[in-house]
């Protein structure tokens, strides 16, 4: 046998990974022995340590042919060795114990391998050392296992040793058995475990399959093992029957149709938020749904989380947040109808925001400017553009003395919209009121008349005649002096018109041959300003801020042209502008420098014509108006309504400031000489056959029957009314003599 060298020995040691030793009983074995072989039972010695003390010791008890032992069972302290060679074969043991029994005492010496996994199949050298004072006869055992050394023993080998301290005994051992599949399970034929050595998925460590085959070699069915074909249970509300599944070989229970479900009770497929499921089979119960647990509101309908977010204060899809899709929900705005500040509110269909402000305030549309609207209302926090103010009730807007804090005025109309006239008690004259005709110079056609207070006015005609009747007088007191200062007159002259300042009572005169002039109210010499012998059909007047300005209708120095002018009453009127001369032109009016109008015609369709002074140009602009015959006569009542009247019974209206349209003809379409008017629904004209017509919005009625030609009316309300005509007719309303103004 060879001596191995001590480089050797340390090779061997270093090289040879060996495992935690496990031990037997070692009878026999002296104390010291004992405690030598326990300190150095792990360690591979050297020789002279396996051979100190020793008769003979040589170096051959871990040397196989020159190549190092696999495993070392004994100890330093032994002075005998055995050379074990086990051959394993058809299989690779997951544990080899090897036992050495010392056949006179019975103390053996036993040791595990478990660290041997991919060393089988193939040879084990293991170098057996007995502990000192053992006999010389010995048995060793070899035995290996499938997995582990806690599992069965597959097959094992026992040989007698006889033992001395000059040689190194050699024993081969064999260990033979079948792994034909190779999952480190022995056949059961080689005393193994695997039940089916040609499947490596068939074996004792497998996991059992609901397949109809012994997975794991244990002997039980799978009928037994899964409990196949009995009652199983899902849940309480789902029972079937236990069954293999075919494709994933694993146990089921066969149900039907089975549903996890959760309460629904608004029925709107989504049930109610952090509710536990339920699991059943077949039908879904009553109030219960499969669809997601995600209904924050289970007991309404319209909520959940499928529904678009609605503008309600309600988490509508559930999401968390409220009429998040609304931003601007609550912030100020301007209902764009009523102009009121409210607040962005949920609309009715709960789809969009309003703008809720609070109940607007009515107006009125005061068309009369009494102070009171009548008719349709606009509801708005601003103000309207237009005539329009808070207060409504008017029973007549188109008559500023009727409305219904007006005081009865003898008007034969309900003033106050009590449905009631007034009484003959409140009219001023002694009799019922009437229309009340008085001549004065009954040779004298009395042509214009102008009033500048109630009761008092100017009348003027031909024959130079000229009166005045100021207030508590009853009479008029005729005037015909030719006295002018600087400038006679003669008794042929023919005054064809009047305007009396109401700031003094002067009355300003035309006359048919060109006189332009004025009267003072106490005087009868009159004060001539200008002859430019153009004939005057009509004179008005406006002051604004003590300044006088006055209009008038004339002719023009062309034949069968007209013309209108602006005069101060000092110097030269100012005619238009000779490229632009009107046609004749016969009667002018005005309540402001913006609203001054004069009317005529042509003698050729349409006859009517209509003209506008434009006070930043001085021209007269012609309006659009309907009517083919010709205006005799016209009143502006304010900068929205005015009246013009001329043949025929023609009649036109503009209100609102905007056009002039056709009203209903005086019933008789006797040429009509002149109008005034008190509001759209409040006129009365004059005509050249002796009739007086009133008009209420919709229809003239003939208030006064006559014969002599009437040429002008003239007023300050419809309590005092007067008219002058032809053979000096001078009609009063509502009586004559006046005992009150």
């Amino acid at each position: 046998m060879d001596n191995p060298s001590p480089a050797r020995h340390r090779r061997l040691r270093s090289s040879l990974p060996l495992p935690r030793a496990r031990f037997g009983d070692v009878r026999g074995v002296s104390a010291l022995a004992l405690a030598t072989l326990l300190a150095t039972s792990c360690t591979v010695p050297s020789l002279d340590e396996v051979y100190a003390g020793c008769e003979n010791p040589f170096a051959a008890a871990a040397v196989f042919d020159g190549q190092s032992a696999d495993a070392t069972l004994g100890g330093r302290a032994s002075c005998q060795a055995i050379k074990a060679t086990v051959g394993v074969g058809g299989f690779s043991p997951g544990c080899v114990v090897v036992r050495l029994r010392d056949t006179a005492t019975g103390a053996d010496l036993t040791k595990s391998y478990s660290d041997v996994a991919g060393h089988f199949p193939g040879v084990l050298r293991v170098a057996v050392l007995p502990p000192r004072g053992w006999g010389t006869t010995l048995s060793l055992r070899v035995g290996a296992f499938e997995k582990s050394c806690d599992g069965k023993e597959v097959v094992f080998d026992t040989q007698t040793v006889t033992a001395n301290l000059k040689t190194v005994q050699s024993v081969k051992l064999q260990l033979q058995a079948m792994d034909a599949d190779k999952d480190g399970y022995v056949d059961v034929v080689s005393g193994g475990t695997d039940c089916k050595d040609d499947n490596t998925k068939i074996n004792p460590g497998a996991e059992e399959l609901c397949n109809d085959t012994d997975d794991n070699c244990d002997g039980v069915s799978d009928d037994t093992h899964f409990k196949l074909n009995q009652t199983c249970e899902v849940s309480v509300d789902c029972r079937g029957i236990s069954r293999c599944h075919p494709v994933t070989q694993t146990q089921y229970c066969d149900t039907p149709p089975i549903h996890t479900v959760y309460p629904d009770a608004d029925g709107d497929t989504y049930g109610l938020k952090d509710s536990q499921a339920r699991i059943v089979c077949g039908e879904i119960p009553t109030s219960y749904t499969s669809g997601p647990p995600t209904d924050c509101r289970d007991d309404v309908f319209s909520i959940n989380p499928g529904t678009q977010d609605l503008c309600d204060d309600e988490d509508t899809n559930c999401d968390g947040s409220i009429d998040e899709a609304f931003p601007a929900k609550g912030q100020t705005c301007t209902n764009a109808t009523t102009q009121c500040e409210g607040t962005r509110l949920c609309s009715a269909d709960k789809r969009s925001l309003e703008c809720v402000s609070p109940a607007p305030p009515k107006w009125y549309l005061d068309e009369d400017g009494d102070g009171y609207g009548a008719g349709a209302f606009v509801e708005s926090c601003v103000k309207p553009a237009g005539s329009y103010i808070r207060q409504g009730g008017d029973c007549d807007d188109g008559n500023l003395y009727t409305h219904p804090s007006a005081s009865e005025i003898c008007d034969d109309l309900d003033n106050n919209c009590d449905s009631q006239k007034e009484t003959a008690a409140q009219c001023p004259s002694q009799t019922s009121p009437s229309w009340v005709l008085r001549f004065a110079e009954g040779e004298t056609n009395w042509l214009t008349a102008s009033s500048w207070g109630k009761g008092s006015l100017w009348i003027a005609g031909n024959n130079n005649r000229r009166a005045r009747m100021t207030f508590p007088e009853t009479y008029f007191t005729v005037i015909s002096s030719t006295d002018c200062g600087s400038s006679a007159i003669s008794n042929d002259t023919v005054w064809t018109s009047v305007w009396s300042d109401p700031t003094d009572g002067r009355a300003w005169l035309g006359s048919e041959g060109g006189l332009k002039g004025y009267l003072h109210q106490g005087s009868t010499r009159c004060v001539i300003v200008i002859d430019d012998n153009l004939k005057v059909f009509g004179l008005a007047g406006v002051r604004a801020n003590n300044i006088l300005s006055l209009y008038g209708a004339s002719e023009h120095s062309a034949v069968g042209e007209g013309a209108a002018f602006m005069w101060n009453g000092i110097g030269a009127p100012a005619y238009n502008h000779p490229t632009n001369h009107l046609s004749e032109v016969f009667d002018v009016h005005a309540n402001t420098h913006e609203h001054v109008l004069a009317v005529g015609g042509v003698s050729f369709n349409p006859r009517a014509r209509i003209y506008r002074f434009e006070p930043t140009s001085g021209l007269w602009n012609p309006e659009s108006v309907p009517g083919a015959d010709r205006l005799r006569g016209v009143w502006v009542v304010n900068d929205k309504v005015a009246f013009a009247v001329g043949d025929s019974g023609n009649v036109v209206r503009k209100t609102h400031g905007t056009q002039w349209v056709s009203v209903a003809s005086t019933p008789d379409n006797h040429n009509l000489t002149s109008v005034i008017a008190f509001g759209a629904n409040s006129a009365y004209a004059t005509c050249a056959s002796g009739h007086i017509y009133r008009f209420d919005g919709q229809t003239w009625t003939r208030v006064y029957n006559g014969s002599g030609r009437l040429n002008d009316i003239t007023g300050t309300g419809p309590d005092d009314l007067w008219v002058v005509g032809n053979g000096g007719q001078i009609i009063a309303w509502p009586g004559w003599p006046r005992s009150t103004p």
